[in-house]
């Protein structure tokens, strides 16, 4: 199969090097990287290393149609994203979203229709160096099969023969909204507090934020109509807080770095099915309030 992973940061490399090692891999992605990827070639770092050679390009120009385009970007630029890639696409791509964030599958169902399929994944991925990607965790990639059954298991088999564990779910709103919430009690906290994943245990105060949180999102959740997989989600954040104890959060890495966050895009989301729903969010709104204003500091210390 030829994929084209739109996006190449850790976890479009991260996906794209394991990928390659049974599929033709083409990465899309920011200049270090292509750089990187096409003179030395992508290692994947774990509890093996290996060295793969996907085709690596600074845009889809010159790349070949996919029978598979896999969108890793921010969420924020999904709909460019769809933009850049209308151009690459056959009629016959299949379009899989494994960002953060909800909105995503949306945008892409009203530009491919059933070709477009959510997913989740807990693959754990951080950059080393560029074209050097190290991986924590390989954890499990849902595919939803919610429009094409046979479509999601083609791509489920393809993550499980390249060694990324994959399995299909009907009812992928449910995945995709779950892992908003866990991303929704994590990431920003972590970000205001700039401390690793892992600290947020270690204060019952912040435990019993992350608890409150969680269940104001899943309030929203189930008046948007979403079958959530379990009552409370909040054991699953807190097991991801200690799985992912030394790990920095994406959105504190991108508060450090004066970069954009997708918090309007996780917590934000919430936020605004909230209101639709008549759900009211406080914690949610003040997290947002709390890193766009650290965004804005952020962004002047580095500018």
């Amino acid at each position: 199969m030829h994929i084209v992973v739109f996006g190449a940061g850790s976890l479009g490399c991260a996906l794209g090097g394991l990928l390659a090692t049974k599929h033709g891999v083409s990465l899309v992605g920011r200049k270090p990287i292509v750089d990187a990827v096409s003179k030395r070639g992508l290692r994947v770092v774990g509890d093996q290393t290996l060295t793969v050679w996907p085709s690596a390009a600074e845009t889809v120009d010159n790349v070949d149609s996919p029978e598979l385009l896999i969108v890793t970007t921010k969420a924020y630029d999904t709909r460019e994203a769809v933009r850049l890639c209308r151009s690459v696409i056959s009629s016959s791509t299949m379009v899989l979203t494994l960002q953060n964030g909800l909105g995503n599958l949306e945008i892409l169902r009203k530009w491919r229709g059933k070709k477009a399929f959510g997913g989740s994944t807990t693959v754990g991925a951080t950059f080393a160096s560029p074209g050097v990607v190290r991986l924590s965790g390989i954890g499990r990639t849902i595919i939803g099969s919610d429009m094409d059954p046979a479509g999601a298991a083609i791509i489920s088999s393809a993550f499980s023969e390249s060694g990324l564990p994959s399995s299909v779910s009907r009812n992928i709103q449910s995945e995709i909204w779950a892992k908003a919430i866990v991303n929704a009690c994590i990431n920003p906290i972590s970000a205001v507090l700039r401390v690793p994943n892992g600290r947020l245990l270690d204060s019952r105060a912040i435990a019993d934020l992350m608890s409150h949180v969680a269940r104001e999102c899943e309030a929203v959740a189930r008046a948007s109509g979403i079958r959530l997989s379990s009552r409370s989600i909040y054991p699953r954040v807190r097991a991801v807080v200690s799985d992912t104890a030394e790990n920095v959060s994406s959105m504190l890495q991108d508060i450090e770095r004066g970069r954009r966050t997708e918090i309007r895009q996780i917590n934000g989301e919430i936020c605004k099915a909230g209101e639709a729903m008549g759900i009211p969010t406080p914690l949610n709104k003040s997290l947002v309030a709390m890193v766009e204003e650290l965004e804005k500091q952020t962004a002047q210390e580095k500018g």
